[in-house]
């Protein structure tokens, strides 16, 4: 289950991304726009506000985050959806948004072929997705699981699934040949290694929180801060910087007849 209020406690962050992305479209002028994975809609604000004219969608699992889109977004149209199901009878659109969602889905490029699908002529594909595998926070979790083998048999299948930036490429090359690809590394300030540990709860830890009982999650972040102090050093001014790598694609849908 997601928590709304631990995701948004480091919303800027987590903002940035979206505005980036949008801020890449900004010379369409898209009429109908689908935002996958839309959660409490902060990836929906920033549609809103660089497409104004535009009717937008936003779809997603959790009612908790749907319920803070709704209530921040009341003139858009949320959705309750399993988006690693087809939504095809959603109608089609100019621009399909993906930020940080298609990690939490195994059938990626199903999903993206299925996008596709789903756009207008000149219509675009447009995601951004954490790159937490190339992370030093990364390999701290996978250390720290190891105290609860059996545990993380059950929580493997509600992890995300990470690949690199290669095989989003390819994904997005079976369907289209005009494709834009970049990596940008964000890095966060931080005050303290525990202020990484919360910023990871409020997503990537999420499976965690969920499936591991509360002495089992007391151990486990225990264990994983001490991890995360000694990858983390601080800087001369007391303050430690969280790197973070995100991979934004943008795949038109008129580069190639299909």
């Amino acid at each position: 289950m997601w928590d709304a209020q631990m995701y948004h406690r480091y919303g800027a962050q987590r903002l940035q991304p979206s505005l980036d992305l949008a801020r890449a479209l900004e010379n369409k002028k898209p009429r109908r726009i689908l935002d996958v994975g839309c959660g409490s809609g902060m990836s929906t604000a920033c549609l809103v506000s660089a497409f104004p004219d535009a009717e937008i969608v936003g779809v997603d699992l959790s009612q908790e985050m749907l319920q803070k889109a709704k209530e921040n977004l009341p003139t858009v149209q949320f959705l309750l959806r399993d988006c690693s199901k087809p939504l095809s009878d959603l109608g089609t659109f100019d621009l399909i948004f993906s930020n940080a969602f298609l990690q939490w889905i195994p059938n990626q490029e199903t999903f993206i072929a299925r996008a596709f699908a789903m756009l207008r002529p000149n219509g675009a594909f447009a995601a951004q997705i954490p790159l937490a595998q190339e992370m030093p926070s990364f390999s701290c979790i996978l250390e720290a699981e190891k105290q609860f083998p059996e545990k993380m048999k059950q929580i493997q299948p509600h992890k995300y699934v990470l690949h690199g930036a290669g095989d989003y490429y390819n994904m997005l090359a079976s369907c289209t040949s005009d494709i834009s690809l970049w990596i940008t590394e964000y890095c966060h300030p931080m005050d303290s290694p525990e202020q990484i540990l919360a910023f990871l709860q409020g997503a990537a830890l999420r499976p965690h929180l969920e499936y591991l009982e509360p002495e089992e999650q007391a151990l486990f972040f225990e264990d994983l801060l001490t991890r995360l102090k000694n990858r983390y050093p601080r800087q001369a001014n007391g303050k430690i910087l969280f790197p973070f790598r995100r991979l934004f694609v943008i795949g038109k849908a008129d580069a190639r007849i299909v």
